[in-house]
């Protein structure tokens, strides 16, 4: 038998050591990984490192979610680590999302090495540009070596890939690590872990064009702020008699500004409300909210677009004049607009107003149990500064819709670069995890069951989040569509599941509440656990909510 030399073990064991101290001293705090051998360089450097909190996940694909909520809320890159083969293919959808929703992650994938590729070894794929061009840049670190150079260039790397997940284009950084047997010295002949340069190496990554100091809009006499969702609730005066129509997860719905407009999709599907109000600009910041009626209105009115976006992304994907700037949302007062009439603004609060006070009586009337009712309940009893989560499809519009504006500061979050349901509890907890404040997502049936392997996680949550579920046997969203009058309907859209969430909860030890009124469902808001998951689960009729939202969305400015 022949004897296999130490010299990568070592090597692999200094990697190991580098690269964690490399991700300490450059700010990262948080590492997810899963469960592998390839890996146990990366494990283990990262597991012994006194400044790094890492967390065991049993699947990748779970792993990548809490990474992505806890960076969500932080802002900071949180580390992923898996084993090679499959593995780094279960990241992939919220490598997407992470990418499109300019999300900092750091991937570091352990590999074969050259020899071991394209010849039948086993868990071995191609990783290379395994992402493609949803990751910032795709890094192929060398083969460990042991010498000084090597080490200190490793740092560098590290360095460099930390720079632009944290851009002005922020988002996923893919390193991948070929590493080569024996993965890690024995525990009886452990080697001195390397001196290094003790100083943190934070490359900076090079910015986008510079803007203009002064960018001047006084042509526009009647123009229209649309408040994406990640724009900064400080807003400079000049915004004050500026109609703003804010997206579903958009700061100024937490905090008190003299024209933010909530009600726009009402106000919006009334005809005699069009013809009163003509704008002669749209501002976009970021992103534009779901609402199919804002966006077409935006589009049929040929009215130009003036799109301001950070990262320099294109996010205006409607036809028509537009143009657009790079500008950092907290230098928004480079921009000089001529004060409109003040009978401007006022056609869109008192159609605020006159809309929001019809719109309250109206869910007032209804059981809590209507989807609608549901959001407008949590909008006016989250506790103040609690972050909430909600989930695509119905949840996120009857969000848009329904949601009270307040000045509670409750931070909103969602999933709004790929928009999918995908990994939505997951996320949720990656929020939660090691965050200060109570955390709570509303979320459907379909998105709960289609991350439930995330409970597998709740045992080693760090924090308070409470699930609501809505339970209405399917995809609600679906029940709008034209296909909702066929036949296959049910089997091919909303494709119902008969399953026990109580049982399910129970199975991972996770707290179930079946909520029957609307005094239990308050108190669930008032007094979230002081630790660990909560589910509430809310029955719901789908066909039912379709006719009450139909209702509600017919109040206009004149009925």
């Amino acid at each position: 038998m022949t004897s296999v030399p130490d010299s990568p073990a070592q090597a692999n064991f200094f990697w190991g050591h580098t690269i964690a101290r490399s991700l300490a001293d450059i700010g990262v705090e948080v590492v997810f990984f899963s469960p592998g051998s390839r890996s146990t360089p990366l494990v283990l450097g990262c597991e012994q490192e006194a400044r790094l909190s890492c967390f065991a996940v049993l699947d990748e694909r779970t792993a990548a979610f809490l990474a992505l909520g806890h960076s969500k809320r932080t802002c900071i890159p949180t580390a992923l680590i898996c084993t090679s083969g499959s593995a780094p293919a279960h990241w992939f959808p919220a490598v997407t999302e992470a990418s499109y929703s300019g999300v900092p992650l750091l991937l570091l994938s352990a590999d074969r090495p050259p020899e071991l590729q394209e010849c039948g070894a086993g868990q071995t794929i191609n990783q290379e540009n395994l992402f493609g061009s949803f990751v910032r840049k795709f890094f192929p670190a060398p083969i460990p070596a042991e010498d000084f150079h090597s080490l200190t260039n490793l740092q560098g790397l590290i360095s460099n890939a930390y720079a632009l997940a944290t851009s002005q284009t922020p988002g996923p950084v893919h390193i991948n690590f070929a590493f080569r047997e024996p993965l890690w010295p024995s525990s009886t002949d452990l080697p001195e872990i390397p001196l290094l340069d003790p100083s943190p190496k934070v490359a900076v990554a090079p910015s986008l064009n510079h803007t203009p100091d002064l960018i001047d809009l006084k042509h526009a006499q009647r123009p229209v702020i649309i408040a994406g969702l990640n724009c900064l609730a400080d807003l400079p005066v000049s915004f004050d008699s500026i109609p703003i129509l804010c997206d579903s997860l958009s700061p100024l719905r937490e905090q008190d500004h003299p024209s933010r407009i909530l009600r726009y999709e009402n106000m919006l599907r009334c005809p005699e409300f069009l013809n009163s109000v003509q704008p002669d600009l749209f501002i976009l910041l970021g992103p534009l909210p779901t609402s199919k009626t804002l966006r077409g209105w935006i589009e049929q009115s040929g009215v130009e677009r003036f799109v301001i976006e950070p990262s320099g992304r294109k996010v205006d994907p409607l036809n028509g004049t537009s143009r657009s700037e790079a500008l950092p949302f907290n230098q928004l007062s480079k921009l000089r607009l001529s004060k409109p009439s003040a009978d401007w603004l006022k056609k869109w609060t008192e159609a605020e107003l006159f809309i929001e006070t019809k719109l309250q009586t109206r869910l007032e009337a209804l059981p809590f149990n209507s989807e609608s009712k549901i959001a407008r309940i949590l909008s006016q009893h989250l506790p103040k500064e609690s972050l909430f989560y909600c989930a695509n499809s119905m949840p996120i519009r009857d969000m848009e819709w329904f949601w009270k504006a307040s000045n509670l500061n409750r931070k909103l979050f969602g999933a709004r670069g790929v928009n999918g349901i995908d990994g939505t509890l997951a996320t949720t907890m990656g929020l939660a995890h090691l965050a200060e404040n109570p955390v709570f997502l509303l979320t459907g049936d379909l998105a709960f069951l289609h991350d439930s392997n995330a409970l597998l996680f709740a045992s080693s949550l760090i924090g308070s989040l409470t699930v609501f579920l809505i339970n209405n046997h399917g995809g609600g969203i679906f029940e709008n569509l034209p296909v909702s009058q066929l036949a296959e309907f049910e089997k091919c859209f909303a494709t119902p599941q008969n399953c026990n969430f109580e049982k399910l909860c129970s199975a991972h030890s996770v707290s179930y509440h079946l909520c029957k009124n609307e005094k239990e469902f308050k108190s669930f808001l008032l007094h979230p656990p002081e630790k660990g998951v909560r589910v509430i689960e809310i029955q719901t009729d789908r066909k039912v909510d379709r006719e009450i939202r139909k209702n509600l969305l017919s109040i206009s400015t004149t009925s």
